[in-house]
Parts: structure tokens; C-alpha cells; sequence
């Protein structure tokens, strides 16, 4: 298994190794720091349209939001449970 944490060093406190150590119990591990030269840090963090729009997936996925906000195919729910249930409606259908 490989997982992926993307932080600013801010953000870094006892809880991140705790949470590898749960993650990965009883285990060796390999740990790389990379520095993201392409993702500039801000005031508060990152950049979020340039964080989200740095992963291919996530780029579609913005692309094909930003397209249905423009044709007016826009859902919108009242509560959370009611986007649960129109999401398990639909994952029912497919």
C-alpha cells in the first residue's frame, strides 16, 4: 500500500506520525520528503485551484463541474441526507 500526504510543514505535529504508525502497524516504512516547487504557498496554505487542478482526476472533475454549472446542471440539496440518499439512488442505478 502506498499513501500519499501532501502538507505544508506547518501543519506537521505528533498526530501526522501517529498516523502513520496506525496506518502502517508493526511495519517498515520508507518516508520522502519532496519538496512542491510547482505548488506555491500561501498565507493560509496552498493555493487550492492550483492544488486541485495539479491532479489529473481532479482537473477532469473540476472541468466537467465547471461545464454543468455553465448548461445549468447544477444539483443542489436542502441537507446532507438528502445528497446521501440521491447519491445512493444513483450508485443503485449504475
Amino acid at each position: 500500500m502506498v499513501t500519499t500526504y501532501k502538507l505544508d510543514t506547518r501543519e506537521l505535529e505528533g498526530t501526522f506520525i501517529e498516523s502513520i504508525r496506525t496506518t502502517y502497524p508493526n511495519r517498515i516504512v520508507e518516508i520522502q520528503v519532496r519538496e512542491q516547487s510547482d505548488i506555491k504557498p500561501v498565507d493560509f496554505g496552498y493555493d487550492e485551484t492550483e492544488y486541485l487542478m495539479s491532479s489529473p482526476v481532479n482537473r477532469k472533475r473540476l472541468d466537467e463541474a465547471i461545464k454543468n454549472v455553465e448548461e445549468g446542471k447544477l444539483i443542489s440539496f436542502a441537507t446532507v441526507e438528502e445528497a446521501q440518499k440521491c447519491a445512493e439512488e444513483w450508485a443503485a442505478k449504475q
